[in-house]
Protein backbone atom coordinates (compact mmCIF):
# COMPACT_ATOMS: atom_id res chain seq x y z
CA UNK A 1 0.00 0.00 0.00
CA UNK A 2 1.51 3.17 -0.86
CA UNK A 3 1.11 6.45 1.37
CA UNK A 4 -2.11 7.70 0.94
CA UNK A 5 -0.29 11.53 2.26
CA UNK A 6 1.96 11.53 -0.53
CA UNK A 7 -0.65 10.76 -2.98
CA UNK A 8 -2.93 13.59 -2.58
CA UNK A 9 -6.02 14.01 -0.58
CA UNK A 10 -7.40 11.23 1.44
CA UNK A 11 -10.80 11.39 -0.01
CA UNK A 12 -9.36 10.17 -3.76
CA UNK A 13 -6.86 7.50 -2.01
CA UNK A 14 -9.56 5.44 -0.02
CA UNK A 15 -11.84 4.51 -2.40
CA UNK A 16 -13.57 0.87 -2.19
CA UNK A 17 -10.34 -1.05 -2.99
CA UNK A 18 -8.00 0.59 -0.59
CA UNK A 19 -10.26 0.67 1.77
CA UNK A 20 -10.99 -3.25 1.58
CA UNK A 21 -7.23 -3.56 2.05
CA UNK A 22 -7.00 -1.14 5.08
CA UNK A 23 -9.29 -3.06 6.78
CA UNK A 24 -8.45 -6.44 5.94
CA UNK A 25 -4.35 -5.96 6.67
CA UNK A 26 -4.15 -7.71 9.98
CA UNK A 27 -0.77 -5.28 10.54
CA UNK A 28 -2.92 -2.61 10.25
CA UNK A 29 -5.68 -3.53 12.45
CA UNK A 30 -3.03 -4.15 14.96
CA UNK A 31 -1.09 -0.81 14.52
CA UNK A 32 -5.00 0.76 14.76
CA UNK A 33 -5.67 -1.18 18.35
CA UNK A 34 -2.49 -0.79 19.70
CA UNK A 35 -2.25 2.91 19.37
CA UNK A 36 -6.00 3.34 20.25
CA UNK A 37 -5.34 1.67 23.46
CA UNK A 38 -2.43 3.98 24.45
CA UNK A 39 -4.23 6.92 23.14
CA UNK A 40 -7.34 5.27 25.61
CA UNK A 41 -4.62 5.16 28.63
CA UNK A 42 -2.97 8.46 27.93
CA UNK A 43 -6.69 10.12 28.15
CA UNK A 44 -7.26 8.24 31.09
CA UNK A 45 -10.20 6.85 29.81
CA UNK A 46 -9.65 3.23 31.07
CA UNK A 47 -12.69 3.20 33.53
CA UNK A 48 -15.61 1.40 31.95
CA UNK A 49 -17.92 1.95 34.60
CA UNK A 50 -17.82 5.91 33.54
CA UNK A 51 -18.09 5.51 29.63
CA UNK A 52 -16.97 8.90 27.92
CA UNK A 53 -18.09 10.45 24.99
CA UNK A 54 -14.99 10.64 22.41
CA UNK A 55 -14.60 11.84 19.16
CA UNK A 56 -12.66 9.95 16.29
CA UNK A 57 -11.21 12.18 13.68
CA UNK A 58 -10.15 10.27 10.61
CA UNK A 59 -12.02 7.17 11.56
CA UNK A 60 -11.67 5.40 8.63
CA UNK A 61 -13.59 1.69 9.10
CA UNK A 62 -13.87 2.00 12.66
CA UNK A 63 -11.35 0.08 13.83
CA UNK A 64 -10.46 2.25 16.91
CA UNK A 65 -13.77 3.01 17.32
CA UNK A 66 -14.22 -0.69 17.86
CA UNK A 67 -11.72 -0.62 20.56
CA UNK A 68 -12.80 2.10 21.98
CA UNK A 69 -16.66 0.17 22.46
CA UNK A 70 -14.99 -2.88 23.73
CA UNK A 71 -13.75 -0.41 26.97
CA UNK A 72 -16.92 0.45 27.42
CA UNK A 73 -16.92 4.27 25.64
CA UNK A 74 -19.47 5.90 23.43
CA UNK A 75 -17.85 7.40 20.27
CA UNK A 76 -18.53 9.55 16.82
CA UNK A 77 -16.11 9.00 14.19
CA UNK A 78 -15.72 11.36 11.09
CA UNK A 79 -14.00 10.59 8.15
CA UNK A 80 -13.63 12.64 4.73
CA UNK A 81 -13.71 9.03 2.63
CA UNK A 82 -17.32 7.65 1.87
CA UNK A 83 -15.55 4.53 1.17
CA UNK A 84 -14.07 3.87 4.67
CA UNK A 85 -17.15 5.41 6.61
CA UNK A 86 -18.89 2.37 4.64
CA UNK A 87 -16.76 -0.14 5.64
CA UNK A 88 -17.42 1.20 9.43
CA UNK A 89 -20.96 1.14 8.95
CA UNK A 90 -20.68 -2.57 7.63
CA UNK A 91 -18.76 -3.28 11.08
CA UNK A 92 -21.67 -1.86 13.26
CA UNK A 93 -24.45 -3.36 11.25
CA UNK A 94 -22.64 -6.87 11.45
CA UNK A 95 -22.19 -6.03 15.41
CA UNK A 96 -26.13 -5.20 15.94
CA UNK A 97 -26.76 -8.01 13.96
CA UNK A 98 -24.79 -10.10 16.29
CA UNK A 99 -26.23 -8.09 19.11
CA UNK A 100 -29.66 -9.43 18.13
CA UNK A 101 -28.63 -12.88 16.86
CA UNK A 102 -27.00 -13.31 20.43
CA UNK A 103 -29.93 -11.84 22.37
CA UNK A 104 -32.55 -14.40 21.52
CA UNK A 105 -30.41 -17.07 22.08
CA UNK A 106 -31.57 -18.94 25.17
CA UNK A 107 -28.64 -21.51 24.97
CA UNK A 108 -25.83 -19.30 25.82
CA UNK A 109 -23.60 -20.66 28.65
CA UNK A 110 -23.20 -18.48 31.62
CA UNK A 111 -19.48 -19.44 31.71
CA UNK A 112 -17.32 -17.32 29.40
CA UNK A 113 -14.95 -18.70 27.00
CA UNK A 114 -11.35 -17.52 26.75
CA UNK A 115 -12.38 -15.80 23.79
CA UNK A 116 -14.81 -13.43 25.39
CA UNK A 117 -12.80 -12.61 28.63
CA UNK A 118 -11.08 -9.54 26.98
CA UNK A 119 -14.33 -8.12 26.14
CA UNK A 120 -15.02 -5.85 28.61
CA UNK A 121 -18.37 -5.27 27.80
CA UNK A 122 -20.31 -8.57 27.23
CA UNK A 123 -23.49 -7.29 27.24
CA UNK A 124 -23.05 -4.02 24.90
CA UNK A 125 -25.82 -1.71 23.20
CA UNK A 126 -25.68 -2.79 19.24
CA UNK A 127 -23.31 0.22 18.53
CA UNK A 128 -22.45 3.21 20.75
CA UNK A 129 -20.94 4.82 17.77
CA UNK A 130 -21.98 6.98 14.94
CA UNK A 131 -20.29 8.15 12.03
CA UNK A 132 -20.35 11.68 9.98
CA UNK A 133 -18.95 12.26 6.33
CA UNK A 134 -16.84 15.46 6.98
CA UNK A 135 -13.22 16.97 6.52
CA UNK A 136 -11.73 18.09 9.28
CA UNK A 137 -9.67 20.51 7.30
CA UNK A 138 -12.83 22.48 7.68
CA UNK A 139 -12.97 22.31 10.88
CA UNK A 140 -15.42 20.23 13.44
CA UNK A 141 -19.34 20.96 13.39
CA UNK A 142 -19.12 20.69 16.57
CA UNK A 143 -20.06 23.11 19.84
CA UNK A 144 -16.78 23.17 22.95
CA UNK A 145 -16.96 20.63 25.46
CA UNK A 146 -19.40 18.18 23.43
CA UNK A 147 -16.85 15.46 23.76
CA UNK A 148 -14.97 14.03 27.27
CA UNK A 149 -11.53 13.28 24.44
CA UNK A 150 -10.89 13.48 20.85
CA UNK A 151 -8.54 10.93 18.96
CA UNK A 152 -7.07 10.79 15.65
CA UNK A 153 -5.02 7.15 15.24
CA UNK A 154 -4.47 7.52 11.42
CA UNK A 155 -5.49 11.07 9.63
CA UNK A 156 -2.68 13.11 11.40
CA UNK A 157 -0.18 12.44 8.71
CA UNK A 158 -2.68 13.64 6.19
CA UNK A 159 -3.00 16.92 7.64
Amino acid sequence: MSRPELTGHASLFYNAKEARKYDSSSRMVGIQREITERAIELLKLSSPERPSFILDVGCGSGLSGQVLEEHGHVWVGCDVSRDMLNMANERIDEKREASQTNDGDSSEDDDEDESMQDTPRKNAEPSPGDLLHHDMGTGLPFRPATFDGCISISASPSV
